[in-house]
């Protein structure tokens, strides 16, 4: 069988045609779905000339110092216990805070737990602070005292806040609401210490 070389020629010139209308084909894909980037026109390059008879002022720069970020430590800390021991017991006083019965224990209503300063956690600081409460007639706390100190500032003054937001069950003369002082304590204690 002989194939005529005129014939050979024409069949792979039609190949050659059919593989490149694909490769063509598959190109307009690939740049369609950005897999690949069409070329760029490239821009000629513009040439200026610069006239050297101008004085060259060189501006001598200015010196500023950086501005540094605090840095931020992001530890994972357990939250700390908080105990708060209240006495139970409720006697009489009267409405005025200098012939209110003292030591009058009263019960808490409603308690908002204070929160243990972040500083205070990562420098180890725990301790009990003791509070002479006056609680009015409505159960409000209206004077708050320091009887005994944590020995740390940031302890007492969070749990001298968190005192001033609770409210108390209040005395009883009889059927009658007094006012009276009671003593709280509040513990900071670490989990981990």
């Amino acid at each position: 069988m002989y194939v005529d070389r005129s014939e050979a020629l024409a069949r792979s010139g039609r190949g050659a045609i059919v593989v490149g209308l694909h490769l063509l084909i598959l190109y307009a894909i690939a740049t369609g779905l950005g897999v690949v980037k069409p070329p760029s026109v490239i821009q000629p390059m513009e040439a200026m000339l610069i006239d050297s008879t101008k004085s060259t002022h060189v501006e001598t720069p200015v010196i500023s110092k950086p501005k540094m970020e605090e840095p931020q430590l992001n530890v994972d800390i357990q939250q700390p216990d908080v105990d708060i021991n209240i006495p139970v017991d409720t006697t009489t006083a009267s409405s005025d805070a200098s012939t209110a019965i003292s030591d009058a224990n009263l019960q808490v209503s409603r308690r908002v737990e204070p929160v243990y300063p972040a500083q205070s956690r990562r420098a180890g600081e725990q301790g009990t602070v003791v509070f002479n409460v006056f609680v009015d007639e409505n159960g409000h706390p209206q004077q708050i005292n320091i009887a005994r100190s944590s020995g740390f500032d940031r302890l007492d003054q969070s749990a001298l806040q968190a005192i001033h937001r609770w409210m108390f069950n209040p005395a009883l003369r009889g059927s009658q609401k007094v006012a009276a002082w009671t003593s709280v304590r509040v513990t900071f204690r670490l989990e981990n210490a």
